[in-house]
C-alpha cells in the first residue's frame, strides 16, 4: 500500500493529537484514577463523535464492516482491562515501554493478512523506536535482566496488550477499506465504552465510578479538552487508515508520541531531563524520520 502525502499528513496529525491527548490524560489522572478515566472519556467521546460522524453522512455501517468493527471493539476492551489489570501488578515503568513492540507486530499482521509488505526502513525505524523506548525504561528502575522481567506479574498481561492493540490497528483498517465511513469511530468506541461499562459492573465499582466523575467537574476546561483532542485523535486515524500502511502509522504515532511524553514531561510537568532521555528521544526521534523521510 503506496503512502501519499495525503497519508503522510494524516498520520503526523494523528501522532501529534494522541501525543497531546496523553499529556491531557496524564494531568487529568492526577483527579481521577485511571480506571474510571478511560471509561469516562470513552462514554463522553462517543456521542460527540457520533455528532461529527453526522454532519458528515447518515448514519449507517456496511455490513462487510460489522465483523472487523466487532472484533476490533472486543479485543479493545479486552486490551483496556488487561492494560489497567498490568498497571495495578507492575510499575508503569517498567510495562509502558513494552507497547513499543506495537509497531513490529501491526507492521507483521499486515504483511501476514492485508499484503503490505513491509521495507526494511520500516523494520528498521520500528527498531529505533523500540531501541528509544527501552533507553527510557532501563534508566527508570532496576533491572534484573531478561528473565526476571518477564517473570513480573504485569509484564505478560502488557505484552499481550501489545498484541492485542497491534490487531485492533489491523481490524480497523480492515473494516474502513471495506467501506467504513464517519461513523465507524463513534460506533467502534461506544462499543469499546459499553464493554468497559459492564467490567466495572461486574466488580461492583458502578457508584465509585459514579463518585470519580465528580473530581471532572472542577476542572471542565481540562476535561473538555481532553475529550475534544482524544476524540479528534481517533477520527483522524481512522482516515489516516484510508491513505497509509498500519505499520507505518503504528511507528509514527509510537515515536512520536513516546518522544513527546518526555518532552511535555520537562516543559509541562517540570519532569527533569537527563541524558539518558535526551538520547531516547534523538532514537525515537531518528526512528520516526527514519520511516517518514524515507516512506
Amino acid at each position: 500500500m503506496p503512502i501519499t502525502s495525503t497519508g503522510l499528513v494524516f498520520t503526523l496529525l494523528s501522532a501529534l493529537a494522541w501525543a497531546a491527548f496523553d499529556a491531557f490524560r496524564k494531568r487529568l489522572a492526577r483527579e481521577v484514577s485511571p480506571v474510571f478515566l478511560g471509561l469516562l472519556l470513552s462514554l463522553v467521546q462517543a456521542p460527540l463523535l457520533a455528532l461529527w460522524a453526522a454532519t458528515r453522512e447518515p448514519f449507517g455501517l456496511p455490513t462487510a464492516s460489522l465483523g472487523p468493527l466487532a472484533a476490533s471493539a472486543l479485543l479493545n476492551g479486552v486490551a483496556v482491562v488487561l492494560f489497567l489489570d498490568a498497571l495495578r501488578l507492575a510499575p508503569m515503568s517498567l510495562l509502558i515501554p513494552l507497547l513499543s513492540f506495537t509497531p513490529v507486530i501491526s507492521t507483521s499482521l499486515a504483511w501476514l493478512f492485508r499484503g503490505q509488505a513491509p521495507g526494511f526502513v520500516q523494520y528498521a525505524g520500528a527498531a529505533l523506536v523500540v531501541s528509544g523506548a527501552w533507553v527510557l525504561r532501563l534508566g527508570s528502575g532496576p533491572w534484573g535482566g531478561l528473565g526476571a522481567t518477564l517473570r513480573e506479574p504485569g509484564v505478560r498481561r502488557m505484552l499481550l496488550v501489545a498484541c492485542l492493540w497491534s490487531c485492533t490497528s489491523v481490524l480497523d483498517q480492515t473494516a474502513v477499506n471495506r467501506g467504513a465511513g464517519a461513523w465507524y469511530a463513534p460506533v467502534v468506541t461506544a462499543a469499546v465504552a459499553v464493554l468497559m461499562l459492564l467490567w466495572t459492573a461486574l466488580r461492583s465499582q458502578v457508584r465509585t465510578f459514579l463518585l470519580a466523575a465528580k473530581p471532572l467537574a472542577s476542572r471542565p476546561l481540562l476535561a473538555g479538552l481532553a475529550v475534544v483532542i482524544g476524540a479528534g485523535a481517533l477520527a483522524v486515524q481512522i482516515e489516516a487508515f484510508r491513505w497509509a500502511p498500519v505499520g507505518f502509522i503504528e511507528v509514527v504515532k509510537r515515536g512520536t508520541g513516546m518522544a513527546s511524553a518526555v518532552l511535555l514531561g520537562r516543559l509541562v510537568f517540570g519532569e527533569p531531563l537527563n541524558g539518558r532521555k535526551v538520547m531516547a528521544v534523538v532514537l525515537l526521534t531518528l526512528g520516526v524520520a527514519l520511516v517518514v523521510g524515507l516512506r
